[in-house]
């Protein structure tokens, strides 16, 4: 089985804004490469809860909360924990806003990214799949932040990747793009999509057909899925691609000779 059918990262989300963590989950849950094995609104909840019961198996990817854990010498604090306690994990820095103390710690503890969720969003399968191709110590970070961190004296932070931005679909109609967004990221059935824009289901059917088409003209992708997947779930990962090069898709595709990043 080709692309993502080969990969399976484990994902521990701490965010303190049950919003968030909700959203960040269901749109891991969405994309099958990732797989959310604990989540909680405090680091401490999961240091309780390994200590007391050891994870089944240990995470790949933890994505933490950079605001709410009380500056940057606890930020610091804690991605050196968690990567002494899991080595090659990767340490993902979400934040709703450039703090350049915060964002200095993370790449001084070794942390493999900061974003802000604004530039993310549904796009965060993706995001933490283009982390994974970057090398061990090159560090990441989202449009909104890129700027600032140029600016500050951190070997990491001048030459970090910038986090590339949403696959375009320059042919896709907005009323279809629409239908499409409805149907295969809020997870609306074509019923319920028509009922939300006033139109009738036959158009919705007739939309996402086409939009389907559409996506299908800008991806030479068949193979990555695995055969059990649904047409709505190919959707999903099509529409919240980001535009990564050549050489990264390669090597998601060949996940398995690539080994732990």
């Amino acid at each position: 089985m080709a692309g993502i059918g080969k990969i399976n990262l484990r994902v521990v989300v701490v965010d303190s804004d049950r919003y968030a963590m909700s959203a960040i989950n269901a749109y891991f849950a969405w994309d099958r490469r990732t797989t959310v094995i604990y989540k909680t609104g405090r680091l401490e909840d999961f240091w309780e809860h390994y200590n007391e019961k050891e994870l089944e198996r240990n995470p790949d990817v933890f994505v933490i909360d950079a605001n709410h854990l009380g500056g940057a010498e606890l930020l610091g604090a804690a991605i050196k924990r968690l990567r002494d306690k899991f080595p090659g994990i990767m340490v993902i820095c979400m934040a709703q806003f450039a703090d350049l103390d915060l964002l200095h710690a993370a790449a001084d503890a070794g942390a493999k990214a900061y974003w802000l969720k604004d530039d993310v969003r549904l796009h965060i399968g993706w995001a933490v799949c283009a982390c994974f191709c970057l090398d061990r110590d090159v560090f990441s970070v989202s449009s909104g932040v890129e700027e600032a961190g140029r600016r500050l004296a951190h070997t990491r932070l001048r030459q970090a990747r910038t986090l590339p931005g949403p696959k375009q679909y320059q042919d896709l109609k907005p009323r279809k793009r629409d239908a499409m967004v409805l149907n295969a990221i809020e997870g609306m059935s074509h019923r319920l999509v028509a009922h939300e824009m006033d139109i009738a289901l036959s158009t919705v059917q007739g939309y996402i057909k086409e939009a389907r088409r559409t996506l299908e003209a800008y991806h030479d992708d068949i193979g990555d899925y695995p055969a059990d997947m649904s047409p709505q779930e190919i959707d999903f990962m099509r529409l919240t691609a980001l535009e990564l090069s050549d050489d990264c898709l390669l090597t998601l595709r060949n996940y398995e000779e690539c080994g732990r990043r």
